[in-house]
This record gives C-alpha cells, sequence and structure tokens, in this order.
C-alpha cells in the first residue's frame, strides 16, 4: 500500500496593501487544521510568505493591523496620494527604507531556513528582464530579506533593489501567482490565494494546477499603494470568511451565510439580496442575524417603495409591452426599489406577474433574485 503523504503549497500572489487579506486567509486555514509544506509568493505574497514559513500567525495579524503607508514607503507620515505621486515623479519612485525596517523587524531569516516548510519567491532581474525562481536553499545565507525586498520593488513606483551590484524588481513583472514553481517542486495540491493586482498570470500554470483551491475576494480591496489599518482589518476579515467558503464551512457567494441557514436556492437569492441592500460582507450571517440586518434596511425604505409602487402602476397604463416596461423602470428608480416593486408584483401576481419572464430574468436577474427572497419571507 502506498501511504505516501502528498505536499501541500499556499501560493500567495503579490497585491501591495491587499496583502492583508491574505493574512485572514491564513487565520482561516490555521483554523481548519490545514497543513501546509511549502509556501510560494510574489511581492507582498513574499513578504506574507515568510512569516507562513517562520510560522508567526499572530505577529502577522498584529503588522497588518499597524502598517501604514509612510512606514512603507519613504514619505511623510499622513501623505496623501497626490504626494505620494509627486514622490515618484521628482525621485523616480519612492525609497523603501521603511520597507526593509519592517521586514528586518518581523523576518526571522534563521527562523525561515530552520522551518520544515518550504519557502520560495520570484523576483526579476533587470538586466535582460530575466526571471529568478528561488526557493531558500537557492538564496544565499543573510540574503532572504534582501530578496523579499527585491520581490516586492513595484518598480516605477519604488526604486529597484540592488543585491550584490545587480538590479531586482518585483516578480510580479513575469509571475504575480507562483504556482509553477511549487508544482515543479512536487506539490500536487495548490492553495492559491489571489488578490486580482496588477501583474502577470502564468495561465497556463493556473490552468493546470493539481488540486487547485483558489481564494479570491469579489469585493474590491483597496488602492494596492495606500496602506490603511482600517482598510487592512476589513479585507483581513474578508480572506478569513472567503477562505471558509472555498472549504465549504460557509455557504454563501458575495456574502458569508453559516452553514445551512438557507436552503442552497435561498441562499443565492439571500445572497442577491444582501448585494443589493448593501449589507456588510464582513459580517457572518446567520439566518437571525441576516433576517434581522435585511428587515432594518428594509424598514428605512418604506416611503420611497410607497412612492415608487404608486407611480409606477400608473405608467404601466400607457407602456405597450413587457420589455419596454422593463427597461423604463429601471431608468427610473433604484435598486432596492426596483426590488420593492419586482416583489410587489410576485406576491400580487405570482407566476403570472411580468417579473418572472424570461425577458426579465435575463435584463436584471440579480434584482429578480433578491425579489422572489423579500416575496417568500413576506419582507414587504
Amino acid at each position: 500500500m502506498n501511504n505516501k503523504k502528498g505536499l501541500t503549497a499556499l501560493v500567495l500572489s503579490g497585491g501591495g496593501s491587499r496583502g492583508a487579506y491574505q493574512a485572514g486567509a491564513w487565520q482561516a486555514l490555521a483554523e481548519l487544521g490545514i497543513d501546509i509544506d511549502m509556501v510560494t509568493g510574489t511581492s507582498v505574497g513574499a513578504i506574507n510568505g515568510a512569516m507562513v514559513c517562520q510560522g508567526d500567525l499572530d505577529l502577522t495579524v498584529k503588522l497588518w493591523k499597524e502598517i501604514e503607508t509612510h512606514m512603507v514607503f519613504d514619505v511623510p507620515e499622513g501623505s496623501q496620494p497626490i504626494d505620494y505621486a509627486k514622490e515618484i515623479v521628482i525621485n523616480h519612485g519612492a525609497g523603501t527604507a521603511g520597507l526593509r525596517e519592517l521586514l528586518e523587524k518581523y523576518i526571522d531569516e534563521d527562523r525561515v531556513r530552520q522551518s520544515s516548510m518550504d519557502y520560495g519567491l520570484v523576483v526579476v532581474e533587470t538586466s535582460g528582464f530575466k526571471v529568478h525562481r528561488l526557493f531558500k536553499g537557492d538564496i544565499p545565507h543573510d540574503k532572504i530579506i534582501d530578496y523579499v525586498l527585491a520581490s516586492s520593488s513595484v518598480f516605477p513606483a519604488v526604486h529597484a533593489c540592488e543585491i550584490d551590484g545587480k538590479d531586482y524588481i518585483d516578480g510580479g513583472y513575469v509571475d504575480v501567482l507562483p504556482i509553477k514553481m511549487a508544482v515543479e517542486k512536487g506539490a500536487d495540491r495548490i492553495i492559491a490565494v489571489k488578490l486580482n493586482a496588477m501583474g502577470i498570470l502564468d495561465h497556463e500554470s493556473f490552468k493546470n494546477a493539481p488540486n487547485l483551491t483558489v481564494i479570491e475576494s469579489k469585493w474590491n480591496l483597496g488602492n494596492t499603494l495606500i496602506f490603511d489599518v482600517n482598510n487592512a482589518r476589513r479585507i483581513m476579515r474578508l480572506g478569513y470568511l472567503d477562505t471558509m467558503r472555498a472549504f465549504g464551512v460557509l455557504d454563501g457567494t458575495y456574502y458569508a451565510f453559516s452553514k445551512n441557514a438557507f436552503s442552497r436556492t435561498d441562499c443565492r437569492l439571500a445572497d442577491a439580496c444582501a448585494h443589493i441592500f448593501d449589507m456588510d460582507p464582513a459580517v457572518l450571517y446567520t439566518r437571525s442575524v441576516f433576517m434581522d440586518k435585511l428587515s432594518q434596511s428594509i424598514s428605512l425604505s418604506d416611503r420611497e417603495m410607497e412612492e415608487a409602487l404608486s407611480h409606477v402602476k400608473r405608467m404601466g397604463e400607457s407602456l405597450s409591452s413587457a420589455v419596454a416596461f422593463i427597461k423604463d423602470i429601471k431608468n427610473i428608480v433604484s435598486q432596492k426599489t426596483l426590488c420593492f416593486l419586482i416583489a410587489d408584483s410576485i406576491k400580487d401576481k405570482g407566476a403570472d406577474s411580468i417579473f418572472v419572464s424570461r425577458a426579465a430574468i435575463r435584463l436584471m436577474p440579480e434584482q429578480v433574485a433578491a425579489a422572489r427572497f423579500l416575496a417568500k419571507y413576506n419582507l414587504i
């Protein structure tokens, strides 16, 4: 009998300040008891990857809860994006002395090397634009922080990083999500945390990765070059919830629902409803919490709903076709009000409602789904 254990690789993409999301994903993986045999990363993924390799989850969370832009790039505290842009233009990129100081504070090269977990990163040598995919055994001693800094040097936004007389820049210019190096090292299970930032994605390795689980957000994770503690806390939470969803612990698509809070169909409708009503994606919704929050949002829109119902019913008498009616409604009412109108029609006319027609579902699928939820649970 072959009892050989497969190798699980955690692959972390580049994405600057969005790296807080990866810290949240790691929190969930640790809670789920998923063993990681190797970690590969590019740019901020190389930073987080080193922290994963040395096993410092609490320290990583602490880092992301306190890091701000002036601590990463050599700009004054309180600088606005326009100030950072000026720094790039005037000095051909910002300095990274602050980032080096952070790396020296949080990354322990000895612990990285002594870890049973393998660790790799990607850098690009500016001469010949040559890519280097390096595991810790390939990196000279006392140089891991140098190479992590090089992998994070988003030229021309920041200066290139010089190591032993050679200039290196961000690995994302060639491989923003280094699955290939993990597979070539023997990984047969890939967990990829993808930040959807600028960079070259190796589509072939992504498509052919064995046993691939992708963790990525459906929400905007923020400007990659602006480090803000409030946004970091938010997206760290999103990373945690998305990972729990990816492994089937939670339900939902845009939003996180406790397991079996709703049936599969109703969960899809509830997800659409939460999206339309701008509910908080960082909350884990039980059935009761979701219904309470949604009811509160609906109650704030009662007057708007009543006025719209009256207006649209009058307007409908003068329109000759269902498609024209649907298109006109979309142009004159808000998304929330549109859901109220559709739900009211479904409750009143059932299968005869114009809004359950193929045309309506094709033109506004999310609004119809949300309205079906409102009607089914008598929320209007």
